[in-house]
């Protein structure tokens, strides 16, 4: 990757062949597990403390399956049984109301999700677990900040991403193109390309929520920070111009432009991918969850750059930035001491390797990422959230509530198909938080 990676500036998750479950199906066995029970020669077999855990990385994330494998032959009194769960969003509330769901689950640290769970007493609060294990020295304060509900601590947030530009080095290089400075250089960049018969932005929103980390860019860029943290926490209006402006010019005027492929609402997440890996588009606007894909030569030959989505106006940008998902420990757990030992073992030095080499995902852990064999663009992503942990923004739909983002996802999508005004969105987004105030399910982050 060359050094013009430029500094002014889910859910996507890896669902690699994950399995179609039903509350009680049982799904991925980790490989290598033993029976549950301490069967040494000539002893009486010993019952291990059992301790089942959902997650949402696919039966075939070696990664995961590793770091389950260690803790286990690491803790001989405990056995995790690891399940992949492709439609946890759907089954687990449910579950663990019924008391069949999981002792450990990765969810979703939003208000409108964990949130949830937690205000209906389905989590067990973490906070003696975080002095036991002393983990505030070293889990970062947004993966503890992001999965507390009203003044109690319920998980450890992971995964840290951003959200920013990739680009296709050769192509910049073929038309003479530089990372943007400012918001109009990128607008001459994207006409620079669509000149030349080359799609300036891959993006493809049938799955929605794409959508959200556009609006979050521009919300950002344009809002800034500590207005659209009031916005989130329901003390500024959604329907503000500065936000109207920010859902009107991505999804209207660049639009209408023609920066971006046609059908984009017809258009997966996976395929926007793919018009990014053929080169047949020279940029995406995603997150850095994407950052294995795009350095694996299996996928795209060409070297990948990243730059932040420049100033608009010469206002100060606050990058997306936030966590993918998060460990929580369920209220009936069989064994708490055990899950507890579970969190903390997936966050040990034992593990750091694991999370960042073997599935490019940063962990919420301080670090240094030159001890690593980890790609350029990888390590570029580490130093920009550890440099500039207090100037980015969020990524809004993973801290507003449940009814606000079906109004965000759904909304823009009219907005992108004309079915909507850019003001007639922003106004049912501001009624969408109204209708969450009243329920209490708002998330106050601000300062």
């Amino acid at each position: 990757m060359s050094t013009s990676l430029h500094h002014t500036r889910r859910d996507f998750l890896r669902l690699s062949g994950g399995l179609t479950a039903s509350i009680l199906a049982v799904a991925c066995v980790t490989p290598g597990a033993d029976t549950g029970t301490d069967d040494t020669a000539g002893e009486p077999a010993v019952e291990k403390e059992q301790i089942l855990v959902w997650d949402q990385f696919g039966e075939d994330s070696v990664g995961v399956n590793e770091i389950v494998v260690k803790f286990n032959e690491a803790h001989p009194e405990y056995h995790v049984t690891r399940e992949a769960q492709t439609n946890m969003r759907d089954i687990l509330k449910t579950s663990l109301d019924a008391g069949a769901g999981p002792d450990v689950m990765y969810y979703d640290t939003g208000p409108g999700f964990a949130g949830v769970l937690a205000r209906a007493g389905l989590l067990l609060p973490l906070d003696d677990a975080y002095e036991q294990y002393a983990w505030n020295e070293r889990i970062l304060p947004i993966a503890r900040e992001r999965a507390s509900f009203d003044g109690v601590t319920y998980g450890i947030g992971n995964e840290l991403e951003i959200v920013g530009t990739f680009y296709n080095e050769r192509i910049f290089d073929e038309q003479g193109l530089a990372a943007p400075d400012t918001h109009d250089d990128f607008l001459a960049v994207c006409e620079a390309l669509k000149a030349q018969d080359i799609i300036p932005m891959a993006w493809g929103n049938q799955n929605k929520w794409p959508a959200g980390h556009t609006f979050s860019v521009f919300s950002g860029n344009i809002a800034g920070k500590d207005n659209l943290a009031a916005a989130i926490s329901g003390e500024l209006a959604w329907n503000e111009p500065d936000f109207v402006e920010s859902i009107q010019i991505p999804f209207v005027d660049m639009v209408d432009a023609g920066y971006y492929n046609t059908d984009i609402n017809a258009v997966t997440y996976d395929d926007s991918n793919l018009l990014f890996y053929s080169g047949q588009a020279a940029m995406r606007l995603t997150g850095s969850w994407m950052v294995d894909g795009y350095t694996n030569p299996d996928n795209i030959t060409d070297p990948v750059g990243f730059f932040f989505y420049p100033s608009i106006r010469e206002k100060v940008i606050a990058p997306p930035a936030g966590l993918g998902s998060g460990y929580f420990v369920g209220r009936d757990a069989q064994s708490p001491e055990g899950a507890f030992a579970y969190l903390n073992f997936l966050f040990s030095d034992e593990t750091i390797g694991d999370w960042l080499e073997g599935m490019a995902m940063i962990p919420p852990v301080r670090l240094n990422a030159d001890d690593y064999s980890i790609s350029d663009l990888l390590r570029f992503t580490i130093i920009e959230i550890q440099q500039n942990a207090e100037s980015m923004g969020f990524n809004i739909d993973v801290l507003t509530p449940d009814n606000y983002n079906t109004m965000m996802f759904d909304g823009f999508q009219e907005v992108i198909g004309k079915v909507k005004t850019a003001q007639e969105q922003a106004d049912d987004l501001e009624a969408a938080m109204q209708e969450a105030i009243e329920r209490g399910t708002v998330m106050d982050i601000t300062p």
